[in-house]
């Protein structure tokens, strides 16, 4: 009866954690809710539930005919930091789920205190086919290889949204945008739990300047102004599929997301529809954006390492990369890959912007990226968003009581 009793209480405290940190919780993508990996499973995926869907892309179909590895199991979560919130929590519990995740990208990998304790390093065979640019930006020891990459850009909808009812888009910036009713049209997502949020708060960041480090950025100023000062008219939203949600309906009246530089080429490659378009900003007489770029890795104590590397090679070679441009909508890691006409003519390539990444390498983000999130949660926290409802103080003391009951059973079972 006490253990049911400890059992119901543990329970309660991981969804009231989960519901103050605004994460939505997924039963199927629970690991303490799951069947356990049954002895035929031959590889275990952790990734996010957009990876290859829309058009769909068979992985287990594809990979079992590449390999013969015919058991495939792939956990799929909102988005990559339910991901990593999941890979701690079986680190914490000592449990060996996963043998690949796919989905961590080069801002998310900094909020990792030691990678090493997830993940272990793996370089794979095809390595010289990856770019170059990409591994130094993501991750040089190759605890996540790139796979793939684009810009962070805000999407709008252009019979909405153009440059007649809007000249100011033909060369906009973060403060003509604060100027502008385009501010009342935009969604964006929480930075906290979203990657092309976080990717949008560091271009930001790179832009103004943080005055509290001595980091000028672009203009010398300080972003948490413009948090400031657009947070009462912008609509914040705990993922990308939420904001898409609210974009795509008409009677929102939000026609403008944050997404990303590739976004159009969906409709246009698929439908020959181009009633969407994106823009960067246009700063300092340069355009201006965040590239993301996501990677794959191999899961530390895999239990199926073999076909985990096995999988992490085909997945970075030339026959699934191809794919990845029409069907995860981003630029292929993979530099022997080439994009077709129609997903070129309705992006921005990465290569047409300045990166903003440049202003804020890793050493700066491992320093200041957990910081500035808790910083940007309290400029936005009086306005009433999903996840902040309830004061953080609360939140951060039933996270406490949490892991504090965790050590306490772990120490009760070695006893």
């Amino acid at each position: 009866m006490r253990r049911n009793k400890v059992k119901s209480f543990l329970v309660a405290i991981i969804i009231m954690c989960y519901i103050l940190s605004g994460f939505s919780i997924d039963v199927s993508a629970n690991p303490s809710s799951q069947t356990i990996i049954s002895q035929n499973t031959q590889l275990h995926i952790y990734t996010y539930d957009s990876l290859l869907a829309d058009p769909f892309y068979d992985i287990k179909g594809n990979f079992t005919e590449y390999s013969g590895i015919t058991d495939i199991k792939i956990t799929k979560f909102p988005d990559a930091n339910s991901i990593l919130t999941t890979l701690m929590l079986d680190k914490t519990e000592g449990r060996n789920e996963a043998d690949v995740v796919i989905g961590i990208d080069n801002a998310l990998i900094h909020s990792i205190e030691n990678i090493s304790e997830l993940l272990e390093p793996y370089t794979p065979t095809n390595i010289s086919q990856i770019n170059e640019t990409l591994i130094e930006n993501l991750d040089p020891d190759h605890y996540l290889i790139p796979y793939d990459f684009g810009i962070i850009a805000l999407w709008y909808q252009n019979q909405v949204v153009n440059s007649t009812t809007n000249p100011e888009l033909i060369n906009l910036t973060l403060e003509t945008l604060l100027e502008s009713d385009l501010l009342s049209m935009l969604i964006v997502e929480n930075p906290k739990l979203s990657s092309p949020g976080l990717g949008f708060l560091l271009w930001t960041i790179a832009v103004y300047g943080d005055p509290l480090i001595n980091f000028k950025g672009l203009l010398d100023d300080d972003w948490r102004n413009w948090w400031n000062k657009s947070k009462s008219d912008i609509i914040i939203t705990k993922s990308w599929g939420d904001a898409w949600t609210l974009f795509s309906e008409p009677s929102e009246e939000k026609p403008i997301m944050i997404s990303y530089g590739t976004s159009p080429a969906y409709g246009f490659c698929q439908w020959a529809d181009n009633t969407s378009s994106a823009v960067v900003t246009h700063e300092n007489e340069t355009k201006n954006a965040w590239l993301q770029i996501e990677g794959i890795g191999l899961v530390k104590n895999a239990p199926l390492k073999d076909n985990a590397k096995n999988f992490i090679d085909w997945f970075l070679g030339e026959e699934l990369q191809s794919e990845l441009p029409e069907h995860q909508w981003m630029y292929p890691a993979n530099t022997e890959v080439n994009v077709s006409d129609c997903f070129k003519k309705a992006s921005i390539a990465p290569s047409e912007v300045n990166p903003l990444n440049n202003l804020l390498p890793p050493a700066m983000l491992k320093k200041y990226l957990t910081q500035w999130q808790d910083q940007w949660e309290q400029v936005v926290v009086k306005k009433s968003i999903p996840g902040f409802d309830i004061p953080i103080a609360i939140s951060s003391i039933l996270v406490i009581a949490f892991y504090a009951i965790l050590v306490n059973r772990k120490k009760k079972k070695s006893s």
